[in-house]
């Protein structure tokens, strides 16, 4: 029989937005015969984030750690669950880097329970300022060093 595996996919559509999904399967055909979404039982993380002229901004950031569970799905174990979301905010550093941005923008909900759980750890100050799409929601930002050529 077929192990478990991690699949990972990175795509780009047309109006710029990166999506990046990781999930668990027996074969990557998984992906076309069960649709991937947050509450399927293979669910392990998935990203979005769009590259602006000066920033980049964290659209969606989520991680199997139990809040959207089923019957079927088997979150993610404390350290999994860290560990994973260490990894994807510090790839979205590493394309900041690249792209010679000085700041990543990610909106968390104002009750701040997300954001002391994980972005506080991982450098992300509030602003004050209100989401543009949710006036529940507030603008966090990693600021991050200037590279110097």
């Amino acid at each position: 029989m077929y192990t478990d595996r991690i699949a990972v996919q990175h795509k780009q559509d047309k109006q710029g937005m990166h999506s990046i999904r990781i999930w668990k399967t027996k074969s990557l055909f998984d992906y076309w015969f069960n649709d991937f979404h947050h509450s399927g039982r293979n669910f392990i993380a998935s990203l979005d984030y769009i590259i602006h002229d000066q920033h980049i901004k964290i659209v969606y950031l989520s991680v199997n750690d139990g809040r959207h569970i089923n019957l079927y799905n088997q979150m993610l174990s404390i350290d999994e669950r860290d560990d994973m979301m260490e990894s994807l905010i510090k790839f979205v550093k590493n394309v900041a880097t690249k792209e010679n941005k000085t700041k990543i923008i990610l909106d968390v909900h104002e009750n701040l329970q997300l954001y002391n759980k994980y972005y506080y750890y991982e450098g992300f100050e509030k602003t004050g300022r209100k989401s543009i799409d949710n006036p529940f929601w507030i603008e966090t930002e990693l600021n991050l060093p200037k590279q110097t050529i």
